[in-house]
């Protein structure tokens, strides 16, 4: 007999939590999301390519701000209609952030910059070279002591 009453305590124990467990879930799914859910819903913009994150999960979160904020409960609908969430931020936590290729990309363009800069800088000196040498051809090959003029007259 004893047995039987704390077996029958225990049930009522496990039905009184469900049922609190129940109302409670039910209380919060009218609560609005914590800062850190916010920033989730931010970051699926970094996880779905442009595109589809225009065409495709744009309206769902439009339909989940309907107020300017979002509850637990618009959470849960906007996470059934997104169902591929995992797979995508799997494939973008595989793939290399946006960072490191512009970070990159920088370190080659300016590479290619030094390597453009000290190639024109020799074609640039080359030809200053034949520049000089060409000048130094164009001079007359007279006297050194003569100018241009004879007797304080030019020469026509």
């Amino acid at each position: 007999m004893f047995k039987n009453v704390i077996i029958a305590v225990l049930a009522a124990a496990c039905v009184f939590l469900a049922v609190s467990l129940y109302a409670g879930s039910g209380f919060r799914s009218g609560e609005e999301i914590s800062p850190a859910e916010y920033g989730g819903l931010l970051n699926l913009k970094n996880v779905f390519p442009a595109a589809e994150y225009r065409e495709r999960v744009q309206p769902l979160l439009r339909e989940a701000f309907v107020d300017g904020r979002v509850t637990r409960e618009r959470l849960r609908i906007l996470g059934e209609k997104l169902n591929d969430v995992g797979a995508c931020t799997l494939k973008t936590l595989e793939g290399e952030p946006a960072g490191e290729k512009v970070s990159r990309a920088w370190d080659s363009a300016k590479d290619s910059a030094a390597a453009l800069g000290e190639s024109l800088g020799r074609h640039v000196d080359e030809a200053m070279r034949e520049l000089g040498d060409a000048v130094e051809g164009l001079k007359p090959r007279g006297n050194a002591g003569q100018s241009g003029r004879s007797g304080g007259s030019v020469d026509l």
